[in-house]
């Protein structure tokens, strides 16, 4: 049986079959044409060998189906991955049987991931100074959560302030970095006290997270990177990729199902009258990082999450604003806002 390129949504297995294929036809699996890049089946079974050791049959588990599409989007979809998979347990004599046997991860996975929410309670109601350290490290939390990126030299970041009185002029280069310590509230990275510089990957976002209303005023600064000076940041953002991490899947699958519990943290709007309460597991995540900071040569600067007000955008926490500079500030007037509802 021979498998297209078009049957797959993860990125480094589309590129493994255009790599690999020797031929171009019809797919045994979906409905793409005539010529598209096919290759064996059989090519594929030593990745999935392994990869679905990191699953284990659960009575309360969900399909083994639909799990990899919820979390991997491994496939172009549903019907694909059931026709697919199908063929692939069978030729591996794997003990699901079918698609639909309910699974969930392996013991080790869960407890490192799901550890998250204890964590989070434990913090929030019962011991906040003192928590388990040793008990973070020996989940692996800090090879985890020490996995970083580089943002590129040259890109550009934004930060708004709000005006709180009309025919305001823009506000200077100089005050549109952190505030001062005595000023700080908390927010969802930082404690109070405790300033950390918030920016956004463009101006939209940044209007989004200042919750900017029409009519307002807003001055934003434009950042970037000082000369010779490079941002390292923990990625709560990146995209699974089971393929490409296949030689580590398990390790790599705590890590990302730890780094994604938390980014749904960190991107959870926070409404007005909700408790500063729900701040604090973020910012011992942030706070926690900054521990990491340092160890065995590790250097890290802040994190970089999905942003809760603006769907697609994506913001930047720098612990320290050294390595950053203001070099520009424009004036803003919102004129347009869309509210949409739901029923509840």
């Amino acid at each position: 049986m021979k498998v297209c390129v078009h049957c797959f949504n993860d990125l480094e297995l589309k590129q493994f079959i255009v790599s690999n294929s020797i031929e171009k036809g019809k797919c045994d699996y979906c409905e793409n044409g005539l010529n598209s890049e096919l290759i064996e089946i059989d090519e594929l079974l030593d990745f999935f060998a392994e990869f679905i050791q990191i699953f284990k049959s659960s009575a309360i588990g969900i399909p083994l189906a639909q799990m990899i599409q919820k979390d991997w989007d491994l496939f172009s979809g549903e019907a694909t991955c059931n026709n697919i998979l199908s063929d692939i347990l069978l030729a591996l004599k794997s003990p699901f049987i079918n698609t639909d046997i309910t699974v969930d991860y392996t013991d080790d996975i869960i407890e490192c991931s799901s550890y998250w929410d204890t964590l989070k309670e434990e913090i929030k109601w019962k011991k906040r100074f003192l928590t388990n350290i040793d008990k973070l490290e020996e989940l692996g939390w800090i090879r985890h959560l020490s996995q970083t990126v580089q943002l590129p030299e040259k890109e550009l970041f934004f930060r708004a302030r709000l005006h709180y009185s009309g025919n305001q002029k823009e506000i200077k280069i100089a005050e549109m970095g952190c505030p001062d310590n005595l000023l700080v509230q908390a927010g969802r990275a930082n404690p109070p006290g405790i300033p950390y510089l918030y920016l956004s990957k463009n101006v939209e976002t940044t209007l989004y997270e200042v919750r900017a209303s029409f009519l307002d005023e807003v001055s934003v600064g434009t950042f970037k990177t000082k000369d010779n000076s490079k941002i390292i940041l923990v990625d709560f953002t990146e995209s699974a990729s089971a393929f490409s991490k296949v030689d580590e899947i398990v390790e790599y699958t705590k890590r990302m199902l730890l780094k994604r519990y938390i980014s749904a943290d960190l991107s959870k709007p926070i409404r007005r009258y909700d408790s500063e309460i729900e701040y604090i597991p973020t910012q011992f995540i942030c706070e926690y990082i900054r521990y990491i900071n340092n160890k065995d040569d590790i250097i890290i600067d802040g994190i970089l999450f999905n942003s809760s007000l603006h769907s697609g955008g994506k913001n930047i926490v720098l612990f320290e604003q050294e390595k950053v500079e203001c070099i520009s500030v424009t004036l803003h007037q919102i004129t347009k806002v869309e509210i949409q509802s739901r029923n509840i």
